[in-house]
């Protein structure tokens, strides 16, 4: 029995082993920025993003996943924003100009077709369109 206890001990030595560097390289991973489909922004210009995803969409708290840089400069990810009644509504695509700090949430189909005015739907029309020129391979 004295046999078997220190072959199992060096096993669970080597496993633990084993997992710290997968733990590792997977931090090493995140900590480059891997991203698949554009390149990681800079931090200043996704702060911006973020501030003016609070004031267009009107939520402090939400939820920015998957930022990258598209083609053109023009930041693409995903927003998840409270609705009036305080949840989440879930993730969408949005776009972030830089330059001119314009920000816009991709409209779902309900959205488009019963628009608030013609500017909301231009806005809409805008967003998507740059979405699809940046954001998409």
């Amino acid at each position: 029995m004295s046999a078997i206890a220190p072959s199992a001990m060096r096993l669970a030595r080597v496993s633990t082993r084993l997992l710290a560097v997968l733990a590792l390289a997977a931090g090493v991973a995140q900590a480059q920025g891997a991203v698949a489909d554009g390149e990681a922004p800079d931090l200043e210009t996704s702060r911006a993003a973020t501030a003016a995803i609070g004031r267009r969409l009107g939520s402090a708290d939400a939820r920015v996943s998957s930022l990258r840089t598209g083609r053109g400069g023009i930041m693409c990810g995903s927003v998840d924003v409270r609705n009036r009644m305080g949840t989440f509504t879930g993730p969408r695509p949005f776009v972030f100009e830089p330059g001119t700090g314009v920000v816009g949430r991709l409209p779902e189909g309900p959205e488009l077709r019963n628009p608030a005015s013609i500017a909301e739907y231009r806005s809409m029309e805008r967003t998507r369109a740059l979405f699809a020129a940046h954001c998409i391979d």
